[in-house]
């Protein structure tokens, strides 16, 4: 019996986008993100960026240099939301047992690991140890730039990292074996989705697929384009009229699916997909 892997909490979701100064902008005019640094790498060809979306750190990557690293990354994995950061209190010893789970794990110099997405049915996962800006959300009385009744989204709780998976019910067992946690399911009607998953304390993760079958709707089109992979964020709102009356006010684009969920269209972060619901 293999022991199971103490994920600390959501160190952050990893974003790559062609576009990086209109994704900022999304984040911050729509999300009410606080951007907390940005930087440029030069041995990775990128820009990048760290924000904060109530208590979800985001990281958005784009490509400064043809050629490099980064813009490599997109020829291999595509846009959009590449992979989760996951603290851990040592790499060394997370990315051991996850071997001895029976995942393919590679190590980093900088002290990070990666855990193979095919293994995952589709999730990616990095591996850290790092703790920066983003963790200011920790500390004792810390308060984010918005909460629900500052901001006219009203965003509730954790995110949720939705997975489009070949078998959502197998990917969720498995993580939750992997994690020590319970696993859940849950049809999602509104959007033709079934969906299992793990809750974490500060975010779930949930591999969904079409309750049809069909290759017509979200999760099958998603599936067949792009195969196993993060599928959308998906936070919750306080109040979904008020939310989608805030979005119509500002002229975002979306698509509304019956009443609970409302799917933002990416900016040139091709298929980065942000939901906002009602439902939990």
């Amino acid at each position: 019996m293999h022991r199971p892997l103490t994920v600390e909490h959501l160190g952050q979701l990893n974003l790559f986008t062609q576009s990086f100064d209109a994704e900022l902008e999304r984040q911050q005019d729509v999300f009410g993100a606080r951007i907390l640094r940005r930087w440029e790498d030069g041995r990775a060809g990128s820009r990048n960026a760290l924000a904060l979306i109530g208590r979800t750190g985001i990281a958005t990557y784009a490509p400064a240099t043809p050629g490099g690293p980064v813009a490599h990354e997109f020829t291999g994995n595509g846009l959009g939301w590449d992979s989760v950061e996951w603290s851990v209190s040592s790499v060394k010893d997370a990315a051991a047992l996850m071997r001895d789970h029976g995942f393919r794990v590679t190590e980093s110099a900088d002290a990070r690991a990666f855990v193979d997405p095919e293994g995952m049915h589709g999730l990616a996962i990095m591996l850290t140890e790092r703790r920066d800006e983003a963790h200011d959300r920790d500390l004792a009385g810390w308060k984010p730039n918005f909460w629900s009744d500052e901001h006219p989204l009203g965003l509730l709780g954790g995110v949720t990292v939705k997975v489009v998976a070949v078998e959502p019910e197998k990917a969720a067992a498995g993580l939750a074996a992997l994690v020590g946690r319970e696993a859940y399911a849950v049809e999602r009607k509104h959007v033709n989705m079934a969906g299992h998953g793990v809750r974490f304390g500060d975010h779930a993760v949930e591999f969904v697929g079409s309750t049809t079958g069909s290759e017509a709707d979200l999760a099958g089109v998603a599936l067949a384009e792009r195969g196993e992979r993060i599928f959308c964020l998906t936070f919750t709102a306080r109040d979904l009229l008020a939310a989608r009356a805030f979005l119509v006010g500002r002229d975002v684009p979306f698509e509304q699916f019956g009443r609970y969920s409302l799917l933002l269209a990416p900016v040139d972060a091709g298929g980065a997909r942000i939901e906002i619901t009602d439902v939990g």
